[in-house]
């Protein structure tokens, strides 16, 4: 047919198609390669001031909010990487005794600022709204900016204003709650389907005082779940309860030392615990000093309890109710650093009228910037467990094991995650889109 019909029109047709397809892709091969470079250069044009400083902003809290600190602080060249800075910002927070923030800004300097390191400390009280608290920050962070560029040609396009305050520094507020903080909270949860239904309520509060020298904290909380399943005419309903209160009282000694008292009473279905009433007494020693906490923290914590415990059901010892003393050896250790954070915690603990009742709990938390944009995270938690001792005697049903209804028995427990992140492509992230 090819010879009879050289040229066929389908054949034209194809033969032409086929020709303006390898040509389309010959143009859009050459468009992929010349559009990244000159996209590059005009975002770098565009979004970078080459008479200013470069700043990597590193923030370790979630009161931070790094969108609404580029836009408002756009005289600063922002990079991804803490390798392509002149300035590391390291921003972390503490919860004050009011129940407020203690911002810590760290300014870390590289290039030509290495060895001009800063620290600024500023609070933020807990009636501030979200608003104030970030008009606060970015405060903080010009005062502390200033300091790098002010012999930087773009100095010359900023102002100094100076509100004046004049009662606010001489006089001094008296506070007639004399430091105490109180809170209350609520709230329920209401969740269904055809064949299952599940109400909950928790209610929780709380009375703090701290000071330099004293600290007092005073919470009570109670939790009410109900949970109900209909299997074709038959209905069953699953009652979890817990409620208890806890009292610590802590006194400084010095830099270095603390001492302090607690009590706690509590019951709960789950835990088989139809009263639980126990008080301690415990001494706590810290390496470096306590005002360090931000940076470094390695503390060593003894505790002695002792108290009485009364069980709904009959325990796998053979115990209704029993009088128990317990000591306890911890240990933290955390470094927030510019290269991630390091966070450990040691726990043992046992029961003074048998040793072999005891356990030890270890945690650890790794955040590390390997290179650039590469970091990794891993984090774990292992438990050798051999103090229940409020175990039920009776077996436990499908349902309660299914529902976490009721504590089972087990000798160990352990959680592992790890992950790593990588990231690439133009070192500035000046621009804020909040699109979509």
């Amino acid at each position: 047919m090819a010879a009879l019909f050289p040229h066929s029109p389908n054949i034209v047709y194809s033969k032409n198609l086929l020709m303006a397809f390898k040509r389309s892709i010959a143009f859009s091969i050459i468009i992929f390669f010349l559009m990244p470079s000159q996209f590059s250069m005009a975002q770098d044009s565009a979004a970078v001031e080459p008479q200013t400083i470069n700043i990597f902003l590193d923030c370790r809290t979630r009161s931070c909010n790094e969108s609404y600190i580029r836009e408002q602080i756009p005289f600063v060249n922002y990079v991804r990487n803490k390798d392509d800075a002149d300035l590391h910002l390291l921003i972390t927070t503490q919860r004050t005794g009011s129940g407020g923030q203690e911002f810590t800004l760290e300014y870390i300097g590289n290039n030509e600022f290495a060895d001009l390191d800063r620290t600024l400390m500023f609070f933020s009280a807990e009636s501030d709204t979200d608003d104030e608290t970030r008009n606060s920050l970015n405060d903080q962070i010009k005062k502390g900016l200033f300091f790098y560029i002010a012999t930087l040609p773009v100095a010359d396009n900023l102002t100094i204003n100076y509100i004046p305050i004049e009662l606010q520094n001489k006089v001094k507020t008296d506070d007639k709650w004399d430091f105490w903080v109180f809170e209350l909270n609520a709230d329920t949860n209401l969740e269904g389907e055809e064949s299952e239904k599940q109400f909950s309520l928790r209610g929780e509060a709380s009375a703090e005082r701290i000071t330099p020298e004293w600290k007092f904290e005073f919470e009570a909380q109670q939790y009410y779940q109900r949970r109900k399943f209909e299997d074709d005419d038959t209905t069953r309903t699953f009652i979890t309860e817990s409620r208890g209160a806890n009292l610590l009282a802590v006194k400084s000694l010095s830099d270095h030392w603390s001492v302090g008292g607690s009590s706690r009473i509590r019951s709960s279905t789950r835990d088989n615990l139809a009263l639980l009433f126990n008080g301690s007494l415990a001494l706590e020693y810290s390496v470096f000093p306590y005002e360090e906490y931000t940076q470094r923290e390695i503390t060593f914590l003894y505790r002695l309890t002792g108290g009485y415990y009364d069980y709904n059901e009959k325990t796998i010892y053979g115990k209704t109710s029993e009088n128990l003393f317990e000591h306890q050896l911890r240990s933290n250790i955390r470094f927030t650093q510019p290269w991630g954070e390091f966070e450990t915690q040691i726990n043992a603990s046992a029961y003074l009228h048998d040793l072999s009742k005891n356990r030890l709990v270890t945690e650890s938390r790794l955040n590390f910037r390997i290179y650039r944009g590469l970091s990794i995270y891993v984090s774990g938690e292992y438990a050798w467990i051999n103090n229940q001792l409020s175990i039920p005697a009776g077996n436990i049903t499908d349902a309660e094991q299914l529902l976490n209804l009721r504590q089972r028995f087990t000798s160990y427990s352990y959680e592992v995650r790890f992950g790593l992140s990588f990231s690439f492509g133009s070192i500035y992230n000046n621009v804020v889109n909040p699109r979509l």
